[in-house]
This record gives structure tokens, C-alpha cells and sequence, in this order.
């Protein structure tokens, strides 16, 4: 569990550890590989899923999807050990959840708003910084229980960055080391500024 380390935020690399006993799969790439196509896949499924709700059309949602699957970067990145296509999964589970709330207005679809953003702040940071913008967008959509509801996805997407930060705290004592820890992207940019670069 120390190997997690402290940078990466832990959901892709979960994903891929239990691939990466097969010492086959690990030499080959396929360990890395499979998390991130599956998390491409289902992006793709969601994305599909939330157009079609919001237009109620077909042929939009295989616009989207198609705009979606066949862009180039993302086509690189789905093949590689690569923390976006994961990332863009929960996303797009994300942005389906809040849409179906907005026309069925059932706990379902906050609890699943939840686990998806949850899933995304443990992925990538950009996960944290969605969490307060919907939570409003619950308190804007919700007819009825609008702070419970709320306060519910508040309090489960809440869990990643409260994980991370408990995570680091524990193992380093700083619950920011992973922002200005030796190994943070910040320590890396003033060592290349004090060589030069």
C-alpha cells in the first residue's frame, strides 16, 4: 500500500495492480493497457447515454458518440497506461447522473453522480475542483430536498479528496505532500528553475 505513493492519485493504478501480477501481461503492456480501454469504452457508453436523454434523439447521441471515439488523442491515449480515459469515464458518468436527476429527480441518480465523481477525484485532480460546482447544480436541478440532496453528493464525492489528504498526512505527515512534496509537480518546477530550464 506505501507504493501508492503520494503524487498519482490511486484509482488507476488499483485498476491496473491486479492485472499486473501476470508477469506476461505486465512485460506486454496489456496490464496498463486494459483499465484505460475499458474506461474508454464506457465513456463512450455514458456519453452515448446522456445525449440521447438530453435531445432525445438517436442520431445526436451517435454524433457525440462518434465525434467522442474517434478523435486522435484519445485514440493514443485509451491504448497507453494513461490516467485520462478513466478520468473521462467518470466524467461522463458524471454528466449522465446529473441529467437523469434532472428529469427523475431520484436519490438513484445522486448516489451515482457521487460514486462517479468520488471515482473521479481518486483518478485525477480536476475531479476535486468539479465537486463544488455540482453540488450547486443539485441545488439548482432539485425540485424537492434540494439540500439534502445536495449535501449527499457533497458528502460522497467529498470522500476522494478526504481520502487523499488523510492518505498523505498519515504516510508523510502532510496532508499536502503530494502538492509540495519532492516528487509534487511544484518541487519539479523549481529544481528545473534552479538548474536553468
Amino acid at each position: 500500500y506505501f507504493q501508492i505513493g503520494t503524487v498519482w492519485l490511486p484509482l488507476p493504478h488499483a485498476l491496473m495492480m491486479w492485472l499486473a501480477r501476470d508477469d506476461n501481461w505486465w512485460r506486454s503492456g496489456l496490464a496498463g493497457a486494459i483499465p484505460p480501454a475499458a474506461g474508454y469504452v464506457l465513456a463512450g457508453a455514458f456519453l452515448y447515454a446522456a445525449v440521447r436523454r438530453v435531445f432525445d434523439s438517436r442520431a445526436a447521441a451517435a454524433t457525440a458518440l462518434a465525434a467522442f471515439s474517434l478523435n486522435p488523442n484519445l485514440l493514443y491515449l485509451q491504448a497507453t497506461p494513461m490516467t485520462e480515459p478513466i478520468f473521462f469515464a467518470c466524467l461522463t458518468a458524471l454528466l449522465y447522473f446529473t441529467v437523469r436527476f434532472r428529469s427523475t429527480q431520484s436519490g438513484g441518480a445522486v448516489l451515482g453522480a457521487g460514486i462517479a465523481a468520488l471515482a473521479g477525484t481518486l483518478t485525477r485532480y480536476e475531479g476535486w475542483f468539479l465537486i463544488p460546482f455540482v453540488t450547486v447544480y443539485f441545488l439548482a436541478a432539485a425540485k424537492r430536498k434540494k439540500l439534502v440532496w445536495a449535501f449527499v453528493f457533497g458528502v460522497i464525492a467529498s470522500l476522494g479528496p478526504v481520502y487523499w489528504l488523510v492518505h498523505n498526512w498519515w504516510y508523510w505527515g502532510d496532508c499536502f505532500e503530494f502538492y509540495r512534496g519532492p516528487y509534487s509537480a511544484k518541487a519539479i518546477y523549481e529544481r528545473a528553475l534552479a538548474t536553468g530550464m
